[in-house]
């Protein structure tokens, strides 16, 4: 028993993504205290509210099976998890056939940022125990995961994340595409909804560093990607590739509706106040994310049309697209544009 628990504490430590670590730790509760379900929830302040989403769920069939749950957001969290996401506190319900409830906060740096559930008979002491030191395990290594994948000064995802993050995203797209092509109507509804990617560049970042100094640069980096994450949803993905470009994935949406929620943002932009500078501005190129499309090549064509927005005029949107002629040329400014390599 103690070796095998060893070997389990090893495999959790020897993940480096967030997603293996979460399959890990079910399956580890799975094996060592048994459940009918566990599952982790993650939940996320907005504007309207909180946003639960269960992220990952492992279900038993029978002794010998189970099976996975993908990632979905929760309409109508229970009153039981919501409790716990507000007061961080642990939460258990007993049923009069025996059957267990209990939700576990998981927290990063003092905040509750979401919970495990697991359902099964009522845990000995001995089981609660193995339970809390499981999840403390993955809370304390969820916080150097989430350290490794953040930008020091921003906070958002940094540049070394973005190609599994993409990756991840189009492979999802690869088996929606396959089963929405079951009827006719699913077909049509896949061709209006795609994933975007958008490369966001501060216009004239060079004069604010040049002018204000870069502490006053930072101010503004930081501002700005505060504005973002206020703005976007979030299930959105916000990247900061260095100095001031970031990158934004956004899942499957309309042409129309991706273009209103971009010229609101750069509306927005338009209208904040950052420190010392009267008027700031961005410029995106934005590109569809097809699902077999390489990561590489979605990049390239939203720096493309990153580009010519720039050289029409910047402070405005173009969609890689609407391009009818994209030569290949050197940028001219060193503020401008994006380094890919």
């Amino acid at each position: 028993m103690q070796e095998e628990l060893l070997h389990s504490v090893v495999k959790l430590t020897k993940t480096r993504d967030v997603d293996s670590l979460e399959s890990s730790l079910l399956s580890t509760i799975h094996e060592f205290i048994g459940c009918q379900q566990v599952s982790i929830y993650k939940s996320t302040a907005v504007k309207t509210g909180l946003v639960v989403e269960c992220s990952l769920g492992l279900e038993v069939i029978d002794q010998k099976q189970y099976c996975w749950k993908e990632s979905e957001i929760i309409e109508k969290p229970s009153s039981e998890l919501l409790s716990c996401l507000n007061s961080a506190c642990i939460i258990a319900i007993q049923s009069h056939d025996g059957v267990e409830k209990r939700w576990i906060p998981i927290t990063l740096s003092d905040q509750p940022i979401g919970a495990i559930t697991i359902v099964s008979q009522a845990l000995s002491s001995a089981d609660q125990v193995l339970l809390n030191a499981f999840c403390c395990i993955y809370e304390n290594y969820l916080t150097i995961l989430h350290e490794n994948e953040r930008d020091k000064l921003t906070g958002l995802l940094n540049r070394q994340t973005f190609d599994k993050k993409l990756k991840q995203l189009i492979e999802k797209q690869v088996v929606k595409h396959h089963k929405t092509l079951k009827s006719n109507k699913d077909r049509l509804e896949h061709k209006e909804s795609v994933s975007w990617l958008a490369m966001l560049d501060i216009d004239h970042f060079k004069q604010v560093n040049d002018s204000y100094g870069h502490v006053c640069g930072d101010e503004v980096l930081l501002i700005l990607a505060q504005t973002m994450e206020r703005f976007f949803s979030p299930t959105d993905l916000l990247f900061r590739f260095g100095g001031e470009e970031f990158v934004l994935v956004f899942e499957p949406v309309t042409f129309e509706e991706i273009e209103s929620l971009l010229s609101d943002f750069v509306a927005l932009v338009r209208r904040t106040k950052f420190p010392f500078v009267d008027k700031l501005t961005v410029s995106i190129g934005v590109s569809k994310v097809g699902p077999y499309d390489f990561p590489i090549h979605v990049l390239e064509n939203a720096d493309r049309a990153l580009y010519a927005a720039k050289d029409n005029g910047r402070d405005q949107i173009c969609f890689f697209d609407s391009l009818t002629h994209c030569p290949e040329q050197p940028k001219g400014n060193e503020d401008d544009g994006v380094d890919l390599f």
